[in-house]
Protein backbone atom coordinates (compact mmCIF):
# COMPACT_ATOMS: atom_id res chain seq x y z
CA UNK A 1 0.00 0.00 0.00
CA UNK A 2 1.49 3.22 -1.22
CA UNK A 3 2.06 5.97 1.93
CA UNK A 4 0.21 9.33 1.27
CA UNK A 5 2.56 12.21 2.27
CA UNK A 6 1.27 16.05 2.10
CA UNK A 7 2.50 18.55 0.48
CA UNK A 8 3.22 22.44 1.13
CA UNK A 9 5.06 25.06 -0.87
CA UNK A 10 5.75 28.69 -1.05
CA UNK A 11 4.28 30.36 -4.10
CA UNK A 12 7.63 30.81 -5.69
CA UNK A 13 8.79 27.46 -5.61
CA UNK A 14 5.15 26.81 -6.95
CA UNK A 15 5.31 28.86 -9.55
CA UNK A 16 8.55 27.64 -10.92
CA UNK A 17 8.20 23.99 -10.08
CA UNK A 18 4.51 23.54 -11.21
CA UNK A 19 4.07 22.19 -7.67
CA UNK A 20 0.45 22.06 -7.57
CA UNK A 21 0.38 20.40 -11.04
CA UNK A 22 2.98 17.67 -9.63
CA UNK A 23 1.13 16.90 -6.59
CA UNK A 24 -2.42 16.62 -8.48
CA UNK A 25 -0.77 14.16 -10.69
CA UNK A 26 -0.14 11.76 -7.75
CA UNK A 27 -3.11 11.52 -6.00
CA UNK A 28 -2.24 8.26 -4.72
CA UNK A 29 1.15 9.34 -3.00
CA UNK A 30 0.74 12.95 -2.58
CA UNK A 31 -1.78 15.32 -1.44
CA UNK A 32 -2.08 19.41 -0.30
CA UNK A 33 -1.14 20.32 3.33
CA UNK A 34 -0.40 22.92 5.79
CA UNK A 35 2.10 23.84 7.74
CA UNK A 36 2.72 20.80 8.94
CA UNK A 37 2.81 18.54 6.14
CA UNK A 38 5.86 16.15 5.76
CA UNK A 39 6.96 17.51 2.21
CA UNK A 40 8.53 21.06 1.47
CA UNK A 41 8.45 22.49 -1.60
CA UNK A 42 10.99 25.28 -2.17
CA UNK A 43 12.34 27.51 -4.69
CA UNK A 44 16.29 27.66 -5.40
CA UNK A 45 16.93 31.35 -5.42
CA UNK A 46 19.22 33.22 -2.58
CA UNK A 47 18.41 31.83 1.03
CA UNK A 48 17.02 28.24 -0.19
CA UNK A 49 19.75 26.47 2.64
CA UNK A 50 18.36 28.45 5.57
CA UNK A 51 14.75 27.90 4.26
CA UNK A 52 15.59 24.15 4.05
CA UNK A 53 16.92 24.04 7.33
CA UNK A 54 13.62 25.56 8.79
CA UNK A 55 11.61 23.40 6.95
CA UNK A 56 13.12 20.28 8.61
CA UNK A 57 13.52 21.87 11.68
CA UNK A 58 9.89 22.46 11.95
CA UNK A 59 9.49 18.57 11.07
CA UNK A 60 9.53 18.46 7.42
CA UNK A 61 10.34 14.64 6.50
CA UNK A 62 11.62 15.72 2.79
CA UNK A 63 12.35 18.91 0.93
CA UNK A 64 12.14 19.02 -2.77
CA UNK A 65 14.07 22.92 -4.08
CA UNK A 66 13.53 23.98 -7.74
CA UNK A 67 16.55 25.07 -9.49
CA UNK A 68 18.76 26.16 -6.69
CA UNK A 69 21.67 28.11 -7.06
CA UNK A 70 25.11 28.24 -5.84
CA UNK A 71 25.12 27.92 -2.12
CA UNK A 72 27.14 25.98 1.08
CA UNK A 73 24.58 23.34 1.67
CA UNK A 74 26.82 21.61 4.15
CA UNK A 75 24.74 21.64 7.17
CA UNK A 76 21.74 20.25 4.85
CA UNK A 77 23.69 17.31 4.33
CA UNK A 78 24.34 16.86 7.65
CA UNK A 79 20.50 16.19 8.49
CA UNK A 80 19.42 13.19 8.00
CA UNK A 81 16.77 14.00 5.96
CA UNK A 82 16.31 14.06 2.19
CA UNK A 83 16.46 16.80 0.08
CA UNK A 84 15.75 16.26 -3.91
CA UNK A 85 17.35 19.21 -6.03
CA UNK A 86 15.35 19.09 -8.51
CA UNK A 87 17.51 21.17 -11.55
CA UNK A 88 16.21 22.33 -15.07
CA UNK A 89 16.90 19.01 -16.25
CA UNK A 90 17.72 16.74 -13.88
CA UNK A 91 14.77 14.44 -13.25
CA UNK A 92 13.28 14.42 -16.98
CA UNK A 93 12.71 11.19 -17.71
CA UNK A 94 14.60 10.88 -20.68
CA UNK A 95 17.63 11.74 -18.51
CA UNK A 96 17.41 8.44 -16.54
CA UNK A 97 16.51 6.12 -19.06
CA UNK A 98 19.60 7.34 -21.37
CA UNK A 99 21.88 6.69 -18.38
CA UNK A 100 23.17 2.76 -18.77
CA UNK A 101 23.63 3.94 -22.89
CA UNK A 102 26.13 7.17 -21.68
CA UNK A 103 27.55 5.28 -18.81
CA UNK A 104 28.55 1.99 -21.46
CA UNK A 105 30.50 4.60 -23.64
CA UNK A 106 32.10 6.66 -21.09
CA UNK A 107 35.95 5.91 -21.25
CA UNK A 108 38.91 7.98 -22.22
CA UNK A 109 38.07 7.99 -26.60
CA UNK A 110 34.94 9.74 -25.24
CA UNK A 111 33.50 13.04 -26.02
CA UNK A 112 31.10 14.13 -24.04
CA UNK A 113 29.14 17.44 -25.91
CA UNK A 114 26.72 19.48 -23.21
CA UNK A 115 24.65 22.72 -24.67
CA UNK A 116 21.80 24.71 -23.30
CA UNK A 117 19.83 26.74 -25.15
CA UNK A 118 18.11 29.26 -22.09
CA UNK A 119 16.32 32.45 -22.17
CA UNK A 120 18.07 36.31 -22.26
CA UNK A 121 18.33 36.92 -18.35
CA UNK A 122 18.72 33.86 -16.88
CA UNK A 123 20.98 33.27 -13.75
CA UNK A 124 23.98 31.69 -15.75
CA UNK A 125 25.65 29.94 -12.64
CA UNK A 126 22.31 28.58 -11.90
CA UNK A 127 22.26 26.98 -15.93
CA UNK A 128 25.88 26.15 -15.36
CA UNK A 129 24.92 24.19 -12.36
CA UNK A 130 21.91 22.70 -13.95
CA UNK A 131 24.43 21.79 -17.08
CA UNK A 132 26.41 20.05 -14.73
CA UNK A 133 23.94 17.88 -12.72
CA UNK A 134 22.64 16.97 -16.60
CA UNK A 135 26.04 14.87 -16.79
CA UNK A 136 26.50 13.97 -13.87
CA UNK A 137 22.90 12.55 -13.64
CA UNK A 138 23.20 10.83 -17.42
CA UNK A 139 27.25 10.39 -17.67
CA UNK A 140 29.06 10.78 -14.58
CA UNK A 141 30.50 13.79 -12.58
CA UNK A 142 32.95 15.93 -14.11
CA UNK A 143 36.32 16.26 -12.01
CA UNK A 144 37.73 19.45 -13.69
CA UNK A 145 36.75 22.23 -15.42
CA UNK A 146 37.52 25.54 -17.27
CA UNK A 147 36.46 28.18 -19.20
CA UNK A 148 37.41 30.09 -22.86
CA UNK A 149 34.65 32.14 -22.71
CA UNK A 150 32.27 33.72 -19.74
CA UNK A 151 30.06 36.15 -20.43
CA UNK A 152 26.47 37.55 -20.37
CA UNK A 153 25.65 35.97 -23.09
CA UNK A 154 26.88 32.23 -22.16
CA UNK A 155 30.07 30.52 -22.42
CA UNK A 156 31.79 28.09 -23.69
CA UNK A 157 34.40 26.03 -20.99
CA UNK A 158 36.09 22.74 -21.30
CA UNK A 159 36.38 19.37 -18.74
CA UNK A 160 37.09 16.21 -18.17
CA UNK A 161 35.21 13.19 -16.38
CA UNK A 162 37.24 10.75 -13.87
CA UNK A 163 37.07 7.74 -16.88
CA UNK A 164 39.19 10.59 -19.22
CA UNK A 165 36.80 11.40 -21.21
CA UNK A 166 36.84 14.90 -22.63
CA UNK A 167 33.98 17.55 -22.01
CA UNK A 168 32.76 20.19 -24.27
CA UNK A 169 30.20 22.43 -22.53
CA UNK A 170 28.09 25.64 -23.77
CA UNK A 171 25.33 27.99 -23.30
CA UNK A 172 23.76 30.33 -24.51
CA UNK A 173 21.26 33.10 -23.81
CA UNK A 174 18.69 33.69 -26.37
CA UNK A 175 15.35 34.61 -27.13
CA UNK A 176 15.02 33.20 -30.40
CA UNK A 177 15.11 29.42 -29.55
CA UNK A 178 13.20 27.18 -27.60
CA UNK A 179 15.32 26.64 -23.96
CA UNK A 180 16.33 23.19 -24.09
CA UNK A 181 19.74 20.89 -22.99
CA UNK A 182 21.13 18.41 -25.57
CA UNK A 183 23.48 15.81 -24.64
CA UNK A 184 25.88 13.65 -26.85
CA UNK A 185 28.36 11.15 -26.24
CA UNK A 186 30.81 10.32 -29.17
CA UNK A 187 32.86 7.26 -30.15
CA UNK A 188 34.81 5.78 -32.94
CA UNK A 189 31.85 4.41 -34.19
CA UNK A 190 28.94 5.27 -31.74
CA UNK A 191 27.21 7.27 -30.05
CA UNK A 192 24.30 8.40 -27.84
CA UNK A 193 22.34 11.75 -27.86
CA UNK A 194 19.81 12.82 -25.57
CA UNK A 195 17.96 16.02 -25.75
CA UNK A 196 15.79 17.95 -22.56
CA UNK A 197 13.33 20.28 -23.34
CA UNK A 198 12.18 22.95 -20.65
CA UNK A 199 10.27 21.72 -17.69
CA UNK A 200 7.58 23.96 -18.26
CA UNK A 201 6.76 21.93 -21.18
CA UNK A 202 4.78 19.30 -21.09
CA UNK A 203 7.49 17.49 -24.05
CA UNK A 204 9.12 14.60 -23.65
CA UNK A 205 12.99 13.86 -23.47
CA UNK A 206 14.57 11.91 -26.85
CA UNK A 207 17.28 9.44 -26.71
CA UNK A 208 18.56 8.26 -30.05
CA UNK A 209 21.27 5.75 -29.73
CA UNK A 210 23.68 5.13 -33.35
CA UNK A 211 25.95 2.25 -34.41
CA UNK A 212 27.28 1.33 -37.63
CA UNK A 213 23.73 -0.96 -37.94
CA UNK A 214 21.81 2.32 -37.46
CA UNK A 215 20.53 4.65 -35.35
CA UNK A 216 17.62 3.82 -32.40
CA UNK A 217 15.04 5.72 -30.52
CA UNK A 218 14.81 4.79 -26.95
CA UNK A 219 11.10 4.38 -25.35
CA UNK A 220 9.73 8.18 -25.06
CA UNK A 221 8.16 8.71 -21.49
CA UNK A 222 5.08 11.28 -21.31
CA UNK A 223 6.07 12.12 -17.74
CA UNK A 224 6.80 16.05 -16.29
CA UNK A 225 10.43 16.61 -14.77
CA UNK A 226 8.68 17.77 -11.70
CA UNK A 227 6.77 14.95 -11.65
CA UNK A 228 9.64 12.29 -11.48
CA UNK A 229 11.51 14.29 -9.20
CA UNK A 230 8.69 14.68 -6.40
CA UNK A 231 7.84 10.63 -6.97
CA UNK A 232 11.74 10.35 -6.11
CA UNK A 233 11.52 12.58 -3.13
CA UNK A 234 8.54 10.05 -2.08
CA UNK A 235 10.21 7.22 -2.82
CA UNK A 236 13.57 8.69 -0.47
CA UNK A 237 11.28 9.41 2.50
CA UNK A 238 9.41 6.19 2.58
CA UNK A 239 12.05 4.03 2.51
CA UNK A 240 14.01 6.51 5.08
CA UNK A 241 17.14 7.13 2.37
CA UNK A 242 18.69 10.44 1.77
CA UNK A 243 19.36 10.41 -1.68
CA UNK A 244 22.98 12.24 -3.37
CA UNK A 245 21.34 15.28 -4.92
CA UNK A 246 23.52 17.24 -1.72
CA UNK A 247 26.43 15.44 -2.36
CA UNK A 248 27.19 16.11 -6.47
CA UNK A 249 25.88 19.69 -5.73
CA UNK A 250 28.81 20.52 -3.39
CA UNK A 251 31.07 18.84 -5.91
CA UNK A 252 29.43 20.88 -8.68
CA UNK A 253 29.52 23.84 -6.85
CA UNK A 254 33.42 23.45 -5.60
CA UNK A 255 34.20 22.86 -9.33
CA UNK A 256 32.12 26.39 -10.69
CA UNK A 257 33.41 28.63 -8.27
CA UNK A 258 37.28 27.37 -8.88
CA UNK A 259 37.00 27.55 -12.62
CA UNK A 260 35.57 31.73 -11.83
CA UNK A 261 37.96 32.23 -9.40
CA UNK A 262 40.39 30.81 -12.59
CA UNK A 263 38.90 33.07 -15.33
CA UNK A 264 39.15 36.49 -12.58
CA UNK A 265 42.45 36.00 -11.70
CA UNK A 266 43.57 35.77 -15.56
Amino acid sequence: MTTRLTVSASSDADTEGRIGQAVAALPMSLHPGGKDADLVGLAGGAGWVDAAMAAIEAGARGVLVVDPSAADARALAERDVPVVLDGRWTYNPAVLDSAAAFSARNDAESLVEVRADVPVGSDLERVLLSQLALVRTAVAPLVQLSFDRWNARGWDARGTLESGARVALAAILTDALEPAASLRIIKPTDAVRLTVPDPATARPGHVVVSSPEGATLLVTKWESAHRVAWRTLHGLVTAGATGTDLAGFERDVELVRGARAAVSAA
